[in-house]
């Protein structure tokens, strides 16, 4: 059995999608623009960041139902699950705001240099990584005293994040800093804290994520309309697919890899090869705000159980032709 893809809606619609069959299980509406999105372990809560409201909206995925909001009063933008489950972190302009999932209220507030975008947490729950875009610097903020301890220096405009699943190594996608200065894609050893290697990507900046064997990473390029294949060991570039998506996303122990590509999820599989592209539905949850679902980002929970929707026939899927603090 394959596990859920959490697609959300660049308006803050949200699909539960079997990725076996591509079948949506369940939707849901947050009733806001959204900006980041993150997954409880086990997959029965997705946190969906209101990013323009600063709201963070949580959502029950076998129902669909919205359970909770918490309003923080400021602008927020991206967002990241501890592995263990016990802490939801966003950020917010000029800091991170600390969830505590089980109550959903904020319990910590997080002060980081620049302006705080892509967050992503190292395996052993003891470090939470900051893309800093306004200094150029991943952040390093200690997870058990909610301080930021120290800051490596990328360059650019970091944006977003990805470590490997052994937590050895820490992706970091910049953008482009004026006519000179190109796009990126560094890699940081997470051992040492230091860059190891760089990669130019024209104007960069877009979504990551890395294979289960560590040996891959995917980047989209959604100002270039197309995907880069980058090889994890020589930090080269193998291939780039003419495919116009801003998010990308793996499930842990899958070789498929899912784009969210507008009113589709495109799947492809380990030779990048488009393997299926399954259909999201029209929101039908209100008439008075029909609109079009628009996938901008896409997640899997780190440790969720395997979806039980069934088949979806095959005008809905066409074949190949996505610590305390």
């Amino acid at each position: 059995m394959s596990p859920r893809a959490f697609v959300v809606g660049k308006t803050g619609l949200v699909q539960v999608v079997d990725t076996r069959s591509g079948a949506v299980l369940a939707r849901a509406d947050t009733g806001g623009r959204a900006t980041g999105v993150a997954v409880s372990p086990d997959g029965q809560h997705l946190y969906v960041i209101n990013g323009w409201t600063g709201a963070i909206t949580v959502v029950d995925t076998t129902t669909g139902a919205v359970l909770d909001r918490i309003f923080t009063q400021v602008q927020l933008s991206h967002a990241a699950m501890r592995p263990d489950g016990k802490r939801l972190y966003v950020s917010a302009s000029g800091g991170i705001a600390v969830v505590d999932p089980e109550n959903f209220r904020l319990v910590a507030a997080v002060k980081v240099n620049g302006q705080p975008q892509g967050l992503a947490v190292h395996p052993n729950n003891q470090v939470l990584y900051v893309a800093n875009a306004q200094d150029g610097t991943v952040g390093l903020v200690d997870t058990a005293t909610a301080f930021q301890t120290s800051a490596v220096q990328v360059g650019g405009l970091p944006q977003f994040l990805a470590i490997s699943p052994d937590g050895k190594r820490l992706y970091v996608s910049s953008m482009r800093l004026g006519e000179k200065t190109p796009g990126t894609v560094s890699v940081l050893d997470t051992t040492t804290n230091q860059v190891v290697g760089s990669l130019s990507v024209g104007r960069g900046a877009g979504s990551l994520a890395v294979t289960p064997d560590g040996a891959t990473v995917y980047l989209t390029l959604p100002k270039e309309s197309s995907v880069v294949i980058i090889d994890a060991t020589t930090m080269t570039v193998r291939d780039r697919l003419h495919i116009d998506s801003p998010s990308v996303a793996i499930a842990p122990g899958d070789p498929r890899v899912f784009l969210a590509t507008g009113a589709t999820t495109t799947v492809l599989d380990s030779s990048h090869a488009v393997l299926a592209t399954y259909w999201m539905k029209s929101n039908e949850l209100e008439e008075t705000r029909s609109r079009q679902f628009d996938a901008t980002m896409i997640t899997f929970a780190s440790g969720q159980p395997t979806a039980t929707g069934s088949r979806i026939s095959s005008s809905q899927s066409s074949k190949s032709s996505t610590g305390s603090s």
